[in-house]
């Protein structure tokens, strides 16, 4: 993609989603910086930087979200970006974390960038050009114990982004997922993680322990966000490392995220011939 874009992005009052949107202005291109009625006032700095500023709540009924897409395609015409960045962390074992709790975490997550998926295709199918972006994570290939519904959710963010990427490929259209790894964002701040509830005893040390790990990482993150936005402003616009190379249809952005997702590879391919023969048991006999 070439010229000058217009990037929408979800989520833009910290973060990846506020550096992104810095990183694609400073290329020259639009954005529209969207984020919730009660982080709005978080995004002037970025309105001074020239973005456009929009409210949009990713957990609002489909319906809602079809008028913040013409509200948004009203201002420049088109997006020919949009960056489903928006999401938060849950944490506490799995049968501690209630069925409200669980429902939400996908919410934010996932169906919310699927409804504003669906909001926005209309508009690039029209034109048979855009991309759509997906944030996933490293604990979409290895979790731990107290995160698993949300690494869940960025595993199942993959697997959507890649099956979107068949559906509207023949279209003129592409959709990427982002994996970042331990990136120096505030991420892991006090405030930015859903607060744990101890809801049962025979849970608590190996909650405790991924606590401790990731209050001991905090700040001490290997990511450069700012690296990690520039690149995929160069993914995006086939520059910098990625002039003339095809767009992969995951980014798999940090070293952290490279060696787990190698050994996540490693391992299940270890596994399956290791029981090959039983797992292929199952088939019927050949030639029937």
């Amino acid at each position: 993609m070439t010229g000058q874009l217009v990037w929408l992005i979800t989520g833009c009052s910290s973060g990846i989603g506020r550096d992104l949107t810095l990183a694609a202005l400073k290329r020259g291109d639009k954005v529209i910086a969207t984020g919730r009625t009660r982080s709005l006032a978080r995004l002037d700095d970025l309105k001074a930087a020239g973005a456009d500023v929009l409210e949009l709540d990713v957990t609002a009924p489909l319906d809602t979200l079809h008028e913040v897409a013409k509200k948004a395609i009203a201002l420049h015409g088109h997006v020919d970006v949009l960056v489903n960045n928006a999401g938060y962390a849950l944490v506490g074992a799995i049968e501690e974390n209630t069925p409200e709790e669980t429902y939400a975490q996908f919410n934010t997550n996932v169906f919310g960038g699927l409804n504003v998926a669906r909001a926005f295709l209309p508009y690039m199918r029209a034109r048979r050009t855009g991309t759509v972006i997906w944030l996933g994570s490293i604990a979409g290939w290895r979790t731990l114990a107290s995160c698993g519904l949300y690494a869940a959710t960025k595993a199942v963010n993959r697997s959507i982004s890649e099956a979107l990427n068949h559906e509207i490929s023949p279209l003129g259209l592409r959709s990427i997922c982002v994996e970042p790894g331990f990136f120096r964002t505030a991420f892991l701040a006090e405030g930015q993680v859903a607060p744990y509830i101890s809801r049962i005893d025979d849970y608590k040390e190996v909650t405790a322990a991924t606590d401790a790990l990731f209050t001991g990482a905090n700040g001490r993150q290997p990511g450069d966000p700012k690296k990690l936005v520039a690149l995929v402003v160069d993914f995006v616009r086939g520059e910098g490392a990625a002039a003339g190379r095809p767009l992969p249809p995951v980014l798999h952005l940090g070293s952290d995220t490279m060696y787990v997702t190698r050994e996540v590879c490693g391992e299940t391919v270890q596994r399956i011939d290791e029981w090959k023969d039983v797992f292929a048991s199952t088939d019927f006999p050949t030639g029937t």
